[in-house]
């Protein structure tokens, strides 16, 4: 008996067919998908979390079905969640590429180096509109108090940020750790919002060297956030809060 006379199996043409369709139907799946967090990364960034409703958001992805939202994310939150990680794994990837690279020429001891591998994936998003619409949306998550936004980066289980921020803790040996933990927090704020700030202006993606100079600058702030001497004002203000 040949496959097409074989009882219980469809014809080839037809299991082809029926294979196109369902690979059809998971693409647009996945399309949909992406217009929807798309548009609320766009959103979320001009105007905050909390301005933007779930409706808006499927009228912005052009979904008529207003269920769209609900089906692939399940929530606001979900979806919030769903373009971070989506977004910091793409960036996450380059910033590995950057440590590696960096070990590898035995300068993973020199502060400057760590800061530029860990946080030029991040400002080299000026670049271009796609990465300055998710340096607004990760400010707007940074504000919001239902995210701690440099604690998950903190902590995240990302290959790149756990690796970067091993080595930046290694070479803040001599501080206090939990003075060294709280200046990690300060440079992921001091960071998104800055590059957030620097959006704003008319000429942020065509004024090379202005952004390179903001870029220059801001690293070297960061190095001298990191590395400043702790004053006695703030060793007595840690050890009141170890008391408790």
């Amino acid at each position: 008996m040949s496959e097409l006379e074989s009882p219980g199996r469809a014809p080839a043409n037809i299991r082809e067919k029926t294979a196109d369709k369902s690979a059809e139907k998971s693409g647009k799946r996945g399309d949909t998908r992406a217009r929807l967090m798309e548009a609320a990364e766009r959103l979320f960034g001009e105007r905050g979390l909390h301005a933007v409703t779930l409706k808006e958001i499927n009228a912005a992805a052009g979904q008529r079905n207003e269920s769209a939202l609900h089906y692939h994310f399940g929530s606001k939150a979900r979806l919030v969640d769903a373009i971070l990680n989506t977004r910091v794994a793409a960036i996450d990837r380059v910033r590995v590429q950057r440590v590696e690279a960096l070990v590898g020429s035995g300068r993973e001891g020199d502060i400057a180096e760590i800061l530029r591998a860990t946080f030029e994936p991040l400002t080299g998003l000026l670049d271009t509109e796609e990465g300055v619409r998710f340096v607004r949306f990760a400010a707007q998550v940074l504000n919001d108090p239902d995210h701690d936004l440099p604690t998950v980066a903190i902590k995240s289980g990302f290959e790149g940020i756990n690796r970067a921020n091993g080595l930046i803790m290694a070479a803040l040996g001599d501080l206090p750790p939990e003075i060294a933990i709280q200046r990690q927090r300060l440079l992921v704020e001091m960071v998104l919002t800055s590059l957030a700030i620097w959006t704003r202006r008319p000429d942020a993606m065509t004024n090379d060297a202005a952004r390179s100079f903001f870029v220059s600058s801001l690293f070297d702030a960061m190095a001298g956030a990191l590395t400043a001497p702790v004053s006695e004002e703030t060793l007595a203000a840690l050890r009141e809060t170890l008391k408790d």
